[in-house]
Parts: C-alpha cells; sequence; structure tokens
C-alpha cells in the first residue's frame, strides 16, 4: 500500500478515536408535572451511577455499549405523591467472568432486598439470575439473558430477555443502534412482555442529528405516547425536554425536564 493510501486511513482512525468520549460519573435530576382531569401532580427525582473504570460513547454522548461490564455503585431518590423513595446498589464485574449485584429499595415505608449473580459468557452474551425479598411476602426469583450482535463498527443489535422462576412474568426487549454518517445516528427500541395474562408492548425511537443532539419518540399498547429533546451544550452538561399524552385520554398529560452530567 502506498503512501497515498496509508495517510488517509490514520487520518480517518484518528479522528474517530478523537471523537468518542469518556466518562465514569453520571447524574440526572428530572422534574414531572402531571396533569389529569384538573387534578395535577408535581414529580421529581435524582438518581446517579459512578463507574470504576472508563466508559466510552458510541458516537452520541448519551450512547454506551449494550451489555455493560464495568463495576459500579448507584443511588437514586424521588418524590412523588408526598411520598419518599429511594434505592442504593451496585454490580461487580470478576476476573472470573461472574458478575454480582445487590440493590436496596425503599418504597414509602416499605423496603426490598435482592441479590443477584450472573456470567459473562462472551463480552456480547451475558446471563443473569435473581433473587428479590420484599419486607412482607415471600421470595421471587428472575432470570434474564441478553446478547449483542455486533454490526459495522459501533453498530449493533441487541436482544434481552426475562422471565420469572413460575412464567408469570417474562418477555424480551431489543435495541438497534447505528450510525447514519455525517455525525448522525439512530437508536430503536421495542419490548413485548406478559405480565400475569396481560400482554403489552412499547416501542421508541431517537435520532441523533449530531453526537450532543437528539429527538425521541415513543408509543406502546395503550396509547400512551411521548415526545422528547435532549441537546447537551458541552461534553459535560444536557438539558432534556419531554411531553407525554394518551391518545384515548386528551386531559392526561405530562411535562417533563431533565438536567444530566456526566464526568
Amino acid at each position: 500500500m502506498t503512501l497515498k493510501y496509508v495517510l488517509p486511513v490514520i487520518a480517518l482512525a484518528a479522528s474517530a478515536t478523537v471523537s468518542a468520549e469518556e466518562y465514569q460519573l453520571f447524574t440526572d435530576l428530572e422534574a414531572y408535572h402531571q396533569r389529569y382531569s384538573g387534578d395535577s401532580e408535581n414529580l421529581w427525582s435524582l438518581n446517579g451511577t459512578y463507574f470504576f473504570d472508563k466508559k466510552q460513547t458510541l458516537g452520541p454522548l448519551d450512547q454506551f455499549e449494550y451489555i455493560n461490564k464495568v463495576t459500579n455503585v448507584n443511588a437514586a431518590f424521588s418524590r412523588f405523591y408526598d411520598e419518599n423513595f429511594w434505592s442504593v446498589g451496585g454490580e461487580y464485574f470478576a476476573d472470573n467472568n461472574l458478575v454480582f449485584s445487590a440493590r436496596f429499595t425503599e418504597n414509602a415505608g416499605f423496603h426490598a432486598t435482592s441479590v443477584g449473580i450472573g456470567y459473562l459468557i462472551s463480552k456480547d452474551f451475558i446471563v443473569r439470575a435473581q433473587a428479590a425479598k420484599p419486607e412482607e411476602g415471600s421470595t421471587s426469583y428472575l432470570f434474564s439473558a441478553s446478547y449483542n450482535h455486533q454490526l459495522q463498527g459501533s453498530d449493533y443489535v441487541g436482544f434481552t430477555a426475562h422471565t420469572d422462576d413460575e412464567f408469570d412474568q417474562y418477555g424480551i426487549s431489543s435495541k438497534y443502534f447505528a450510525s447514519l454518517g455525517a455525525d448522525r445516528f439512530i437508536a430503536l427500541g421495542a419490548s413485548l412482555k406478559e405480565e400475569f395474562d396481560r400482554s403489552s408492548w412499547a416501542v421508541d425511537a431517537d435520532y441523533y442529528f449530531s453526537k450532543m443532539t437528539s429527538v425521541g419518540v415513543s408509543y406502546d399498547k395503550v396509547d400512551n405516547y411521548g415526545l422528547t429533546a435532549k441537546h447537551f451544550f458541552n461534553r459535560s452538561w444536557a438539558l432534556e425536554a419531554g411531553f407525554g399524552s394518551n391518545a384515548d385520554s386528551s386531559g392526561y398529560k405530562v411535562y417533563r425536564l431533565g438536567v444530566t452530567g456526566q464526568f
């Protein structure tokens, strides 16, 4: 290969490396205003996750690999209907490919504890088992498997299937992420699940005008729909606004405003 062909390849590889950002700390503050038939309620939530190694973006500043493989801790707090909800948890990825997880949740005075174990069969395939014990009631067991099918470059199709031990709750979800060229991207999601003989489905789509600006839409089986817009003002701070309603109940409306910090 002559020099005139080698130099463009090197330049292209260097530009791809520079365009990717790396983060370890993620925080989100969200406020909701919900209205229905003249009544209204204000809700808000705060959550954060710290990863013990850097997470690299796939182009857009809020898109990362489908299967996380980095040890992390997280916490969340929210308040709505005059009640407090909070949780703390984390995941540990061991050198032998075992994955351990734990979470404690306090919901309006009632708490629950869950612990889990998983195994990374490969970098693109993980299986998990989880036991969840509420303050009152019996322990439930959940099982899941996630698979990432890597396409060209950073494009991928991901699948996750889950079920409980009695097959009362089960489902599958999928996500497709792809670069459209010229710093534009698309992310598509779909889910189908069955919960105690009641089926539901949901779809969503996000279009990225650039790695810093996107718009999104969502829709589900019961005719709930949502519209969102998100913009990063720099590599660390983003503002997101959203609107939701129901096609059959126009009196129901949700307005959302969120601030994201990534470091």
